[in-house]
Order: C-alpha cells, then structure tokens, then sequence
C-alpha cells in the first residue's frame, strides 16, 4: 500500500511516540510510506534512521506538499494525526481527483469545541484510541460506520533496561527492601503529581518500626522544582523526583507498583508500558483507564479510584503496599492485558482497516 502519514505534533509526546511506533511498523511489513513531521520534530531523535519527511514551516504550504507525495495513478492512503493537521485536513477536500482514501486520528476524549471540522467531506474515516473518545465522536452525530478503535500499542524495546534495579535503587538511595511507588508523569497540573505526592504522605504518614522498609514514591519525568512540596509534607526522603529520561525501561523494572494519578487522560503510554513491564497500577477513572485496568471479564490488573481525591488514593496506595497476594494477581493480570497492546496487534487493525477502506472505494479488489 502508499501510505502517507503526518502529524503536526513537534515533541516526543505519547501520541506523537504512537504515530512513529505506527510508521515504523507499516514501514517494516513493506508498505511504501512517507512519514511527514514538522520542521521543528523531535522525533528524529528517537529513531535517527527512520526516512522522515518534512512539512514546510508554514502549514498553508502543507496541502501543497501532500499533494505532490500522492503517486500519479496508485490508490493511497491519507492519515493526519493531531488536530491542526485533522483542521487542514478537513478544510482542504482538494484530493478527490486522486485515487485516495483519507483518515484522521484523534487521541483525547474532551468534546472538541468546535465540530465542524468532524463533519467535513474532506475525511472519510475516523480512528479513535479509546472508547470514550468513540462515544464522544457518535454524539456529534458521525456514523458508526465512519470510527474505527484503534488502541495505543507499545513496543518491546521501550521497556528494554539499560541498569538492573538495584543500580536504580542505589542510584536515588532508595533501600533494596522499599516497596516502591513509580509514577512517570509530567508538572502539568492535569498530571496529578501533587495530588499523588499528597495522598503518597497520607497513606505513609510516619516512618514506622524500621523507616528502612517504609515505601518510597518515585516520579519521573518532572522538570519543575517539587522540593517545597516534599518539605510542605515531611517527604524529602520518601519522595524522589527524576528528570526526564528515555531509559524507563530500568525504572519500570526496579518498582513494584505503578501510579497513574492524571485529572485527565485518553489511553495513556505510561499505563500500558506498565502493563507490558509487568507492574501491578493504581489508576484514576479517567479516559479508559478503568477499561485497561478492570474488565469485568478478567482479574483486574490494578485498582482504579476518582481522580482528584486524595483520600481515595492514599487509601488505594495503602492497600496494594499492604497485600502482597492483590500484587502478584495483578501482575498476573497485567501480562494478560498487555498482550492487547502490542504493535502487532495494532498493526493488523491498521492494516485491514486501509484495506476495507480502499476496497469500498473501489480502488483495489
């Protein structure tokens, strides 16, 4: 298949990872694909191999630079990631002379402000990473017919370790026998971190008969300074803040439990590399994480509390530190869930939904 992808995201975000780990993907089961990035992307360094394309600065010029990527007489296929790019692709319905069949992704689970971009010809298929995010596409009024779920998928090499846990213990002075909380997250206040740092103090409040045991909180991925908090709760030595790092594959072997606290989510990264690590996690209901976490036809791989609420939490934190049996379930649990998450997996969806989507246009058979 021509496939062109792009995404008018610059950072190394989730949603930007999951575009790359996509491409990367249909690139390697012989797809011709262009990926298209912006100028500024920080994605090259991620994969400084991968044969990335370049939008123009302005994104007035895009259309014209799309345009000259679709071949001559080949069918293709169009997908726009992020919602400038879903806006330019719904404001310019100037591909219908080509054989072309056009997609937009959409990763967040908020009612778009304005939906007329969803509305127009210019798309002729919608694909969602959580269905919440379905649900809300179908109440303004788009066919079911029209929204394909398409989960977020993790790869094998994201969770490879570079140092062994007891490297990553000794390095933040974190003692071998700790039950440690991790939590990669960011300081955007829709994060959560200070709701968990808050809940991680009142679920531990002292230091117990052996301080050396209590648990410790890791969270990583924090550029801010979150030492006046630490003090404000009498956590400078339980509470460990790291920078960003791409090696997380060390951090999610050295803990035992994982913490996802946001306000806000769709189908966060950070919880299925969690699930692929083997983690039991403490989740909020937001997006769907209650789906990833607690299917009801399944053990459930981790407790899911209302976001926001710090006693919820602490409560939540105090019974997986407390029962060593709800931990090994699951983590039992987790590596059943994850195997939903794989870029195999995705890739099959992705590739039979071109698929049909071409051969109800009648461009192949």
């Amino acid at each position: 298949m021509n496939i062109i992808l792009f995404t008018s995201s610059s950072s190394k975000s989730g949603g930007s990872r999951q575009t790359l780990y996509l491409a990367q993907g249909l690139s390697g089961h012989g797809h011709k694909v262009a990926f298209f990035i912006p100028e500024a992307s920080e994605l090259p360094e991620l994969d400084p191999h991968f044969p990335f394309r370049y939008l123009p600065g302005q994104a007035s010029a895009w259309k014209k630079t799309l345009i000259e990527a679709l071949p001559e007489s080949e069918a293709a296929v169009l997908h726009s990631f992020h919602n400038p790019a879903l806006k330019i692709l719904a404001l310019f319905d100037l591909f219908r002379k080509r054989r072309l069949v056009t997609l937009a992704h959409r990763g967040v689970t908020f009612r778009p402000k304005n939906p007329l971009p969803y509305w127009s010809p210019g798309i002729d298929h919608y694909t969602i990473n959580s269905y919440r995010g379905v649900r809300i596409l179908k109440s303004l009024g788009l066919r079911e017919s029209s929204i394909s779920y398409v989960p977020n998928a993790i790869p094998a090499e994201r969770l490879k370790a570079m140092r062994s846990p007891a490297e990553v213990r000794a390095s933040l002075n974190i003692p071998p026998g700790s039950l440690l909380f991790l939590c990669i997250s960011g300081d955007a206040k829709y994060k959560g971190v200070s709701v968990l740092m808050r809940a991680f103090a009142r679920a531990f409040p002292g230091s117990g008969p052996d301080p050396a045991s209590a648990p410790r909180l890791l969270v990583a991925g924090l550029l801010f300074d979150w030492n006046p908090l630490q003090k404000e709760l009498g956590m400078e030595e339980r509470i460990r803040c790291l920078g960003y790092s791409e090696d997380v594959g060390s951090l999610y072997a050295a803990a035992d439990v994982f913490v996802l606290p946001s306000l806000t989510e769709s189908m966060p990264n950070t919880l299925l590399e969690a699930l692929r690590a083997g983690l039991p996690c403490i989740g909020t209901d937001v997006g769907d994480v209650s789906d990833i976490l607690q299917d009801p036809k399944t053990v459930p791989a981790g407790l899911v509390v209302k976001a926001g609420n710090v006693e919820k939490l602490a409560a939540a934190l105090r019974e997986m530190a407390g029962d060593p049996d709800l931990r090994a379930r699951c983590k039992d649990a987790a590596l059943r869930r994850s195997r939903l998450f794989t870029p195999e997996r995705r890739l099959d969806i992705v590739e039979g939904l071109y698929n049909k989507l071409l051969q109800d246009k009648g461009f192949i058979r």
